[in-house]
């Protein structure tokens, strides 16, 4: 693999934004910097923090354009910033992490703690739900909306809806109810100790479901029974495989309306990053004895973010791993024009 060390024309350098106007590789023009960032044309950027080395990807063709030596330590400093205060991780392999950050979409060279990946990609998200709901403006708006859903169970547009009607309800309680309605779960599974039948699963119950793993590896939800005991864990209605883990997803969601601290989260990130993976905590708190109740606030959130981890890592893997292959060659190439340019600048 060779590289080419032509001069750049004046075309495609634009010194006032520390890069190029124009992709080196297909001449397209790069979309325009954000007025008085600190950032060169481009959407796309990927950067390796411990090389100091910093690409615009093309939005036409893909390809990387290295940065020029001269302009890549502010830029870098951008990057991370951009990442520390708006990164939402997509995914990662073991080299790479692709991200959002606003407008910009990252890809993100070198290690990453599991914690560290946490808060990229859900803390920032339940900070803004805790911040959402202390809004001034949120109660302002539940209550409109509980005085337009009072008139229309009065003329029998909407059935009632009671927790709506009651002027001393839980913000929290009301956006639940608007926001996700009565069911978790609807459809039909017997209890294999007496017989009877569960066709519902509303969210107000869900605090009383029981995470484990089950015989096939899959993760699993234990309904308590009852006819039964509802108070045996191993008397439960048994839900598995994807529907429980879509309805796990779902309930955390539900308790999770109202955010988390900034403390929690990161407490939360470090018992993932104490079990070793998202999908290790998932299993490690499954022990289907404890109820989600009894796991508690700092686990629940923990587990919330586990399992949306694990799907969208799973979404997203093939993308990473492509972006690893790219990254490979652009580095082997950046390693040769780092070393060249070094070797001129030299006395």
């Amino acid at each position: 693999m060779t590289l080419s060390l032509e001069p750049i024309d004046d075309l495609s350098r634009d010194p006032a934004a520390g890069g190029f106007s124009r992709c080196l590789f297909c001449r397209g023009a790069l979309p325009a910097p954000e007025p008085g960032g600190r950032l060169p044309p481009g959407r796309r950027f990927a950067f390796d923090p411990e090389r100091g080395r910093v690409w615009v990807v093309c939005g036409t063709c893909a390809r990387w354009n290295l940065l020029p030596l001269d302009s890549r330590a502010e830029v870098l400093d951008e990057l991370q910033r951009r990442v520390r205060d708006e990164g939402r991780l997509l995914v990662r392999t073991a080299h790479v992490a692709l991200l959002d950050a606003g407008l910009l979409h990252l890809v993100r060279v070198g290690p990453a703690g599991l914690a560290e990946e946490a808060w990229w990609r859900y803390g920032q998200r339940l900070v803004r739900r805790r911040q959402g709901l202390q809004h001034p403006g949120a109660r302002l708006g539940a209550d409109l909306l509980s005085a337009v859903t009072r008139l229309g169970e009065r003329v029998g547009l909407v059935d009632p809806v009671p927790a709506l009607l009651r002027s001393d309800v839980p913000l929290e309680d009301i956006v639940r109810r608007l926001r996700f309605g009565q069911e978790a779960w609807n459809g039909r599974v017997r209890c294999r100790f007496c017989g009877s039948v569960l066709r519902a699963i509303e969210f107000e119950d869900s605090w009383w479901l029981y995470p484990f793993v089950a015989e096939d590896g899959a993760l699993g939800v234990g309904v308590p029974c009852p006819r039964c005991d509802p108070w045996t864990p191993e008397h439960v209605f048994r839900l598995a495989g994807p529907t429980a883990e879509l309805l796990l997803r779902r309930v955390l969601a539900y308790q999770h309306v109202a955010g988390a601290s900034e403390r929690l989260i990161l407490d939360a990130a470090g018992q993932i990053e104490a079990a070793g993976s998202a999908e290790r905590f998932a299993r490690h708190v499954s022990s289907g004895r404890e109820s989600l109740w009894r796991l508690g606030p700092l686990r629940t959130v923990a587990l919330e973010i586990a399992l949306n981890d694990d799907a969208e890592r799973r979404a997203l893997n093939g993308a990473a791993r492509t972006a690893e292959v790219v990254w490979r060659q652009e580095e082997e190439l950046a390693a040769i024009a780092d070393t060249e340019l070094d070797a001129r600048e030299a006395p």
